[in-house]
């Protein structure tokens, strides 16, 4: 940086009030008060999170005269908290450039100085407690320290439903998978070397993360439309094979315009229906209906719902009615094809998502947000550390040990070494760099039994003198295999769940509040 640059920065800051300090947007946020739901025990929510972007808003240099649009944009996007762009884009922040703005009784909401009141709609982010509908998949079992604990959770987006396709509905941003643990070894055992029996009413020493995943940013491309174009392109040849060998059965000799009507009623009504995300199964069921009633099809086709059922039923309806036709060999397999291809489009758009779509756009916030959720977890249970096991160990549990695929997933700049390596430690250092000597970054001892899937003892019994046999009699004569875990160590960490909210994105400069 120049030093002319750091002086225009200087005096930018002071002309705006402007501080570096993190105290005004921190990674935890106290909010002067007890928060309903978090502090609910017959609640899921786990934790509140609070946007930069409103507390930009919030504090803003606005004047009782009004300030022009495009000095507060400005302020928000460079000068205020770093907010990412992602949520600028998700929440369509824009003002007017040269129309003044006044403040509303509520900080959050501009008014245009000569007329109605622009309000930006709140952005109602928590970290909630999911059904532990995963609890036996991808689990960490061998690890020899006990499980006391498991709990699912995800990052929605409250009281709006997105569209999206995860694992934990429409509006979940991403989701975390961890168990609670007890160490293995009590003191007595590392002074003398005992094995030191415990009971689950002892609680939990530590959090142990099994997962990380955002289905959003997996799903994320920088084009959604053309992705979906060529789905789309790739089921019409396959649509089009399917005709044809309707077409040359004997009962569609006259078709008249029934492939055309069916491939209109396909790809100008039907697909467009279903990969709709802003319809909700009501509406879309009614969209159909009203298809069906059109082409005055109802009589010939039961209560027709927006599902791949209703391709069938258009079809056989049709048939029916144009040429008297009820049945024809091979119409199952056939229709079945159409449906199954199709529901690979339908599949493809609804999952496919675009960076505008989600306030977290990026992978290593997904992670960050995350562990700023467990976080929120471990103190209400009085947890002091979070450990997260090396790659190899979560690997383990999704591939074949050794597989090309388990090489694949540790490799540098694969997806899962994506987010449990580089995020991962990205994430650490903004919490580190945040929350200084709060917390302690470093290593843990994880003692595993052997990684011996029950594939692989069968395989080692059925071919003794193979390759995959030496493995699993290596690894049964070492024993367990003692690794390095991460640990993450909050016992200083000055938090409360239930009166602070967590940052959702970035903070940065923030103006001084006048004293």
């Amino acid at each position: 940086m120049s030093a002319l640059t750091r002086f225009i920065s200087k005096e930018l800051k002071e002309a705006f009030g402007a501080t570096d300090n993190p105290k005004f947007n921190p990674m935890f946020k106290e909010t002067g008060g007890m928060l309903d739901d978090v502090s609910d025990p017959d609640t899921d929510t786990v934790a509140e999170f609070y946007s930069p972007m409103e507390s930009a808003i919030e504090n803003a240099p606005i004047s009782k005269e009004g300030t022009r649009g495009r000095n507060i944009e400005s302020f928000v996007r460079k000068r205020a908290p770093k907010v990412t762009k992602g949520e600028l884009e998700y929440r369509g922040f824009g003002l007017e450039p040269e129309r003044r703005y006044t403040r509303d009784s509520n900080s959050n909401v501009l008014d245009y100085a000569d007329e109605e009141t622009l309000d930006m709609e709140p952005l109602n982010i928590k970290a909630l407690k999911k059904n532990p509908l995963y609890r036996n998949t991808q689990r960490q079992s061998n690890l020899t320290d006990p499980e006391v604990g498991y709990q699912e959770l995800g990052i929605d987006v409250s009281g709006k439903d997105l569209g999206l396709m995860t694992h934990h509905g429409g509006s979940n941003l991403a989701h975390t998978r961890y168990s609670l643990r007890q160490n293995l070894l009590g003191s007595k055992a590392e002074t003398e070397g005992l094995y030191i029996e415990r009971t689950p009413d002892e609680g939990p020493d530590y959090i142990l993360i099994e997962e990380l995943q955002s289905d959003v940013i997996q799903n994320m491309s920088d084009n959604p439309s053309k992705v979906i174009s060529e789905a789309t392109e790739e089921y019409k040849e396959e649509f089009k094979s399917a005709m044809e060998d309707i077409a040359f059965k004997p009962e569609f000799d006259m078709p008249g315009t029934l492939f055309e009507d069916f491939e209109d009623f396909m790809f100008n009504k039907y697909l467009p229906i279903r990969t709709n995300r802003k319809l909700s199964d009501s509406e879309a069921d009614k969209a159909i209906q009203k298809i069906f009633e059109d082409a005055d099809l109802l009589p010939f086709a039961s209560k027709p719902k927006a599902n791949l059922f209703a391709i069938k039923q258009y079809f056989e309806a049709m048939a029916q009615k144009k040429l008297n036709v009820y049945d024809f060999s091979g119409k199952d397999n056939i229709l079945g094809l159409v449906m199954d291809e199709a529901n690979v489009v339908i599949g493809k758009a609804l999952m496919t998502t675009s960076k505008k779509d989600t306030p977290i756009p990026k992978l290593t916030d997904s992670v960050r947000v995350l562990l700023q959720s467990i976080i929120a977890d471990a103190k209400s249970k009085g947890i002091d550390e979070i450990v997260m096991p090396p790659i190899e160990k979560l690997a383990a549990k999704r591939f074949t040990i050794d597989s090309d695929n388990y090489k694949a997933s540790i490799a540098k700049g694969s997806g899962f070494h994506n987010t449990y390596v580089v995020a991962f430690e990205k994430a650490l250092k903004q919490l580190k760099g945040e929350l200084g000597s709060q917390i302690k970054i470093g290593k843990k001892e994880l003692s595993y039994r052997p990684d011996i899937s029950a594939a692989d003892r069968r395989l080692a019994e059925r071919f003794p003198n193979g390759d995959r046999a030496a493995r699993v009699a290596k690894e049964i004569r070492e024993g367990a295999l003692t690794v390095q875990g991460t640990s993450i160590n909050i016992k200083d960490l000055k938090l409360d769940p239930k009166k602070a909210k967590l940052r959702l994105n970035k903070g940065g400069l923030v103006q001084r509040p006048s004293a």
